[in-house]
């Protein structure tokens, strides 16, 4: 008997539903590391806030011939963030071990393999480059992210803080299978991939850069070296 529409539908339904289940613990886990995402933290050097003058004080309306910012450069605290930076495989997997750890409760579990590199110029823009993949066990599902292109933007620092300031994502890659499936990962790879983290304490020791995040409650740190 030739089955209706109504019972096609059904299972196009209830499998649509399955499979957005599975994603659930993925999408819960990529929105807490929203804060401090699976990208490395791309910022730059901030200037020195100038002392507040008369003329600095806002007004109801700003002026149309207002004079644009002054490009952020480095200063003598932060100026050791500018440089080439890379990130390998032993970085990642330490990053990556910290989330884990961090999100043990979660459902998931992150195993990265591949490399990315960071520029950071002294002009306050940025280039992130990843070049992984990222496997993701979520409820016995396999989720296999993999990252290529890249991010830019622009970026401020104080002597201990980095963060993001704008971030263009057009040029980053994304692709994804569910068990070897070509699937569309949506705002779910976004979430890991996205931007760069947002705002992260740095130290710099020699061709050393050492970024801590906050994640789900506890920090994840990354540790670049300068190439």
């Amino acid at each position: 008997m030739r089955r209706s529409s109504g019972a096609r539908k059904s299972r196009t339904t209830a499998y649509a539903e399955g499979v957005n289940r599975r994603l659930a613990p993925l999408a819960v886990a990529a929105a807490l590391l929203t804060a401090g995402t699976l990208a490395l933290s791309a910022c730059a050097p901030e200037e020195s806030s100038p002392t507040p003058t008369a003329t600095s004080t806002r007004t109801g309306s700003a002026s149309a011939s207002a004079t644009p910012s002054a490009t952020p450069s480095a200063t003598p605290d932060a100026s050791c963030l500018v440089g080439d930076w890379t990130m390998g495989q032993e970085e990642l997997v330490g990053f990556y071990d910290d989330v884990n750890s961090l999100m043990a409760g979660a459902g998931v579990n992150f195993t990265p393999e591949g490399s990315a590199n960071l520029t950071l110029g002294a002009d306050g823009t940025f280039v992130w480059a990843p070049a992984a993949t990222v496997t993701a066990a979520v409820s016995g599902t396999t989720i296999l992210i993999t990252f290529g292109g890249q991010i830019d933007g622009t970026y401020t620092a104080t002597a201990d803080h980095v963060s993001t300031a704008t971030q263009n994502t057009a040029g980053l890659q994304v692709s994804a299978t569910i068990d070897g499936t070509p699937t569309d990962a949506g705002a779910v790879s976004e979430e890991i991939a996205g931007a760069p983290v947002t705002d992260a304490s740095y130290t710099c020791s020699g061709d050393t850069l050492t970024l801590e995040s906050a994640i789900a409650g506890g920090t994840a740190t990354s540790v670049l070296h300068r190439r």
